[in-house]
């Protein structure tokens, strides 16, 4: 597993404090990001990644920390892209890898809705799509605490129509249907929420239960309410 490359994240660090800027982005909350091994859980919005970006120089800026963060395996497939995240903590996404980033302290993002929640059409906006459990796997095998994230804006700056399915096959890649290439000038938010231990689910633990899948269902719930809250609070997307 390659390390972050800090002089990277420095020479990249100016242009997503422009972007944050652009969007106008509001935090709540990024002071219950705790100290030592931790997992963010934050959903998707828009197609084209400034949720990430917005969420990375947010958490390397206020609460000084690198957020590793779990991505589809085309990021990896051309050799520019694939150095790029690897300088910038990005890695396929893996059991093995996460747990090893949380055994050293690390701090791990997941996106548990995966394509499906950046890709989602327009009229299923802010409306959470089903979380992949595998995040909760990792937190239930370390005991690392869960920190839910919302994100509100990208779905208004970049939304989408839905994907283009049969290219998808070809390419062996998320193809989506863009309304718009450049970022619409909207407002965004970000919400740190509570954190969660895994300790509470691994009480419940049977072997004729999958504690993941309740954790993830439970999550989802508590950030659809909290996205909820978020939409309200930011009120006109652009004014």
């Amino acid at each position: 597993m390659r390390a972050p490359d800090p002089e990277a994240i420095e020479r990249a660090a100016p242009w997503l404090r422009k972007v944050r800027a652009y969007c106008r982005v509001q935090v709540e909350g990024v002071e219950k990001i705790p100290q030592g091994p931790c997992i963010l859980a934050a959903n998707h919005t828009g197609w084209a990644g400034i949720d990430y970006w917005n969420l990375f120089i947010t958490v390397y800026d206020d609460a000084k920390r690198i957020p590793r963060v779990a991505v589809h395996p085309s990021y990896f497939r051309f050799k520019k892209v694939r150095d790029l995240a690897d300088q910038l903590g990005f890695f396929e996404v893996s059991v093995a890898t996460s747990t090893e980033i949380l055994d050293e302290g690390g701090l791990v993002t997941f996106f548990p809705e995966a394509e499906e929640g950046n890709f989602k059409p327009i009229w299923k906006r802010y409306r959470l799509q089903p979380f992949k459990p595998g995040f909760a796997r990792v937190a239930l095998a370390t005991e690392a605490p869960v920190v839910p994230v919302v994100i509100v804006g990208g779905e208004e700056a970049n939304p989408t129509l839905g994907r283009l399915k049969p290219l998808e096959e070809v390419l062996q890649a998320p193809v989506p249907i863009p309304v718009n290439l450049l970022p619409f000038p909207v407002k965004w938010r970000i919400a740190f929420l509570d954190p969660v231990s895994p300790s509470t689910y691994l009480e419940r633990e049977s072997p004729d239960k999958d504690v993941a899948e309740l954790m993830a269902r439970d999550l989802r719930h508590r950030m659809q309410d909290a996205l909820d809250e978020q939409v309200r609070k930011r009120g006109h997307p652009i004014l």
